[in-house]
């Protein structure tokens, strides 16, 4: 086993020295926050006393929209301002409690759901919240036109991903008051051919290309995603687009094509029959697609979460997000949580305050929130070692020793569902061969990283999919230098590795350069191949990878639900989460087996099939499962251990702790 260049394999330096250059590091940057320590009360001292919670918050959000936003860092706000139909229990991760939901039921088979919505639910601005609101909300996130990245949240529903991916042939061709003959079209190519390549011609203008060639991208795109002008050409000329051998008369083609002509701009959401349904005013149906026992967990996520119809309509588009932003801002963003929106300034902090209108407002007993985007590490335990915070959002890697000997009631180190990972961008030819992809896995040492950088009880991910339940984690591969040196032989770059250079795209957290930078030695060390490592705001991060503006990207996954299709789902093809060009029928298929599977045990071994199909080919490459290591202050009463680090804010109250005028030390 080979060690860490000398950087990573000597021994850590001693904690004095690691400190004082925290500490002068920290004093500088501390200087430009808004909360100070410079009068004689701490701000833990005065915002203990005004009920407001300070925490640390890692970056600064994306975005506060519940249907646009897809990471940690935004939920952490989100939570706070809006609320689904089920919430999470205090004191145990596996029970829902009523949210804007104030009671639910369900058929036998767990495919039928109704929620009767709480009586008092009202937004922010005293308008009631109504089934309506989740109606339009569902109808929002799922419209194809809206652009979610996390719409497959949604995929539970009945309906919800045939909208979603605009199968326009089911509400179009294949109803029987449709005119047409299903039985003769249904083998019409409607959603693309994706073996067909078209990388030639990608960036070329329809109207440039010749007729071969524009024959290629319509069958690489499929009949339902046809661009008017792609529809009128196809209507002059019906042999632009590959049609079946079943004989289809001229006629009838030109009526198909008419018809996707005639309704191009038109919703399908009225025809699509979508599963969601507001029976009355405080009543809401959901039928689903597949048994779903766990259908109150999946609500607590926030992409099920409401927003207000009636207040964005006043600054921008329902259903795109163009001007989005305009209604997430103070003043105009209006929301169905425990608090509501006070103040937001870039890089500096967002303020949440109490709304008076929440239905359960009597039993909050914070005053307001303080989210402070603090993404260096070592900045934040400072501020919190100065009282400055209530909470941390991590705990630097170096200082979890030092917190355990002089904090050792403030620190946490907790389970966390949750897997880092490396993607592979899938649409680079440079990872056409499996070769190199397996080259890259085996030569990562992911046990080297958690010992000597991370240092918070991670443990090594041998699959996606962390230990959960009856899911037996997978055992796709492991740290092995001769085997990765085996199968780098079999790439061209064998006889030059020096030729071979790639880019990689992490944050600008500490902890996410340290750890490109163990990587980019493992690989230099072990393959000889050379490494250009790029680091990014998460904004841009976010960009870059959603973007494919990537070779290798680093990663994580947080589980939204304590099941193992979590994990497993993002990788389907055109999931927004996905961002690795991969996909594969054979994985979809299993996972659709298992979503109808009655038996338990049967469920869980089509996911494992699943998992094992999607490791195979390694579009990603598993590096370790979550731990979760942060600091909370003594005056912080009701915060519990989160599997999924959800802290539910209502619950929490702040009360003075008379042992604790400094954070305690031993």
């Amino acid at each position: 086993m080979s060690a860490y260049p000398p950087k990573f394999s000597q021994p850590i330096p001693a904690m004095t020295h690691i400190l004082r250059t925290i500490t002068a590091l920290a004093l500088c940057i501390a200087t430009a926050i808004t909360i100070t320590s410079c009068e004689s009360k701490s701000a833990v001292d005065k915002y203990t006393e005004k009920k407001i919670l300070i925490r640390g918050n890692s970056a600064e959000p994306e975005g506060l929209d519940p249907h646009v936003v897809t990471g940690v860092t935004e939920s952490n706000i989100i939570r706070a301002l809006f609320e689904g139909l089920c919430v999470e229990d205090p004191n145990d991760d596996t029970k829902s409690l009523p949210g804007a939901a104030a009671s639910w039921r369900h058929d036998k088979e767990y495919k039928i759901w109704d929620f009767q919505l709480q009586p008092e639910g009202k937004w922010s601005d005293g308008k009631r919240v109504t089934a309506e609101d989740f109606v339009f909300s569902y109808h929002r996130i799922l419209n194809p036109t809206f652009g979610a990245k996390y719409a497959s949240m949604l995929f539970f529903i009945k309906g919800a991903e045939d909208y979603h991916k605009n199968h326009r042939e089911l509400y179009l061709i294949k109803p029987q008051h449709s005119g047409f003959n299903w039985q003769l079209l249904k083998n019409i190519n409607y959603r693309g051919n994706s073996d067909i390549d078209i990388d030639d011609i990608e960036k070329d203008l329809f109207d440039d290309l010749n007729h071969e060639q524009k024959k290629r991208r319509l069958n690489r795109i499929g009949l339902n995603l046809f661009s008017k002008q792609q529809l009128r050409a196809l209507l002059s000329d019906l042999s632009l687009f590959t049609w079946p051998d079943t004989p289809i008369p001229d006629g009838i083609k030109k009526a198909l094509v008419q018809t996707y002509l005639d309704n191009h701009d038109k919703d399908m959401w009225s025809r699509a029959n979508v599963g969601v349904t507001a029976v009355t005013p405080q009543h809401l149906k959901i039928s689903l697609r597949y048994p779903t026992p766990f259908l109150t967990d999946i609500t607590k996520h926030y992409t099920w979460y409401p927003v207000p119809k009636h207040a964005i309509a006043k600054y921008c588009d329902l259903m795109t997000q163009e001007k989005n932003y305009l209604w997430i801002q103070p003043g105009a963003l209006v929301s169905n949580g425990p608090f509501k929106l006070k103040y937001w300034k870039m890089n500096d902090k967002i303020t949440v305050t109490r709304n008076p209108y929440y239905w359960d407002e009597s039993n909050v007993k914070l005053n307001g929130i303080q989210f402070l985007p603090i993404s260096n590490a070592y900045t934040e335990a400072r501020m919190f070692f100065d009282n400055q915070l209530h909470v941390t959002d991590k705990l630097a890697a170096e200082l979890i020793q030092y917190s355990k000997e002089k904090y050792p009631k403030n620190l946490r180190q907790e389970p966390y569902l949750g897997t880092n990972f490396i993607r592979l961008n899938n649409n680079d030819h440079v990872f056409d061969d499996i070769n190199l992809r397996k080259a890259l896995a085996y030569s990562l040492n992911s046990q080297s990283i958690i010992t000597n950088i991370l240092k918070g009880g991670q443990t090594v991910a041998t699959g996606i999919v962390p230990p959960m339940g009856q899911y037996k984690p997978a055992h796709a591969f492991e740290f092995n230098v001769a085997k990765a040196k085996e199968f780098f032989k079999k790439t061209k770059f064998a006889d030059h590795p020096e030729q071979l250079t790639l880019n990689l795209v992490t944050t600008d957290q500490e902890s996410a350069k340290l750890i490109a930078e163990a990587m980019q030695s493992m690989w230099k060390t072990h393959l000889g191949i050379n490494i250009d490592i790029h680091q990014y705001d998460w904004k841009s991060y976010l960009s870059k990878v959603s973007t494919f503006q990537y070779q290798i990207a680093t990663g994580g996954w947080i589980g939204d639900y304590p099941d193992p299709t979590t994990f497993l789902d993002i990788w389907k093809k055109g999931d927004g989460n996905n961002r690795t060009g991969w996909s594969s029928e054979a994985f979809e298929a299993k996972l659709k087996e298992a979503a109808v599977a009655a038996d338990p045990a049967t469920r869980i071994e089509l996911l494992q099939q699943a998992e094992k199909i999607l490791l195979n080919d390694l579009p990603i490459i598993p590096l370790f499962w979550y731990t979760s290591n942060y600091l909370v202050h003594q005056d912080v009463k009701g915060w519990r251990p989160s599997l999924m680090k959800n802290q539910p804010y209502k619950f929490l109250d702040l009360q003075r702790d008379a042992a604790a005028q400094q954070p305690n030390k031993k």
